[in-house]
């Protein structure tokens, strides 16, 4: 009898473990989604290369967005040693798009409405992957 409810007892504990992790996975791919909020659609974006990079002086400007589900630019090409601004374009960049990272780099923003600009100086020459915090979104920064 003890041991029935016992049995019970780890088999409750398991379900509800099983269950609030379920729920947290769900919540979690919920809230970094690739999907915009006003009518749950994917969010496609813009015209692949409309988003475009432009050199200002001493700056590299970088308009990031999306085409096709993705990044748009998918590859960014720079000079080192040259300053870069990428400029999220927050119309299009939408869930965890808004995540990026460039990991070999060190490089981290979670663009917002309020703050959509990363600057940074690249001074290693290469080709470097970016991506979203999930990896749903990805391109590549090639460093000349």
């Amino acid at each position: 009898m003890e041991e029935t409810i016992k049995l019970k007892k780890s088999t409750v504990i398991t379900s509800v473990c099983i269950i609030v992790i379920g729920l947290f996975i769900f919540f979690a791919f919920k809230g970094f989604n690739t999907k915009d909020d006003l009518n749950g659609e994917l969010v496609k974006g813009g015209e692949a290369g409309s988003n475009a990079i432009v050199n200002e002086g001493d700056v590299q400007i970088v308009n990031l967005g999306v085409a096709n589900y993705n990044y748009d630019p998918e590859t960014i090409t720079v000079q080192s040693n040259k300053k870069v601004r990428i400029v999220g374009n927050m119309q299009q960049l939408k869930g965890c798009l808004r995540a990026f990272t460039i990991p070999d780099l060190s490089i981290r923003k979670i663009f917002t409405d309020n703050d959509n600009v990363l600057e940074f100086m690249p001074d290693k020459k290469g080709t470097f992957g970016f991506s979203c915090s999930m990896g749903m979104g990805i391109g590549k920064l090639i460093v000349n």
